[in-house]
């Protein structure tokens, strides 16, 4: 019985260690700054009203689908969700 009890506990140490070392390695893999703006890039400070949806119509050349530039910019500037701020700092990629 000792054996045994010895082995759960091993085991759940093991499982422990593992998980939270996963944990650990997925929040500081995704950063929430994002990389300075390259030379194609342009950077604007979100005034008050603004939305993602209209900040990707001013830069759209009405080429491309307003959806995608919204998610373009989400992805570029690490957004999870369309929420930005007044005050906020976006980096508008090349469209």
């Amino acid at each position: 019985m000792k054996r045994h009890a010895a082995k759960l506990v091993v085991c759940t140490g093991v499982f422990i260690l593992l998980f939270t070392s996963f944990l650990l390695m997925g929040t500081y893999a995704s950063s929430n700054t994002p990389e300075a703006a390259t030379a194609e890039e342009q950077s604007i400070r979100v005034q008050s009203g603004d939305t993602l949806w209209n900040i990707a119509k001013q830069f759209s050349d009405g080429s491309q689908d307003i959806r995608y530039i919204v998610f373009l910019i989400k992805d570029r500037n690490n957004l999870q969700s369309t929420v930005i701020k007044p005050g906020q700092k976006l980096i508008i990629p090349s469209i």
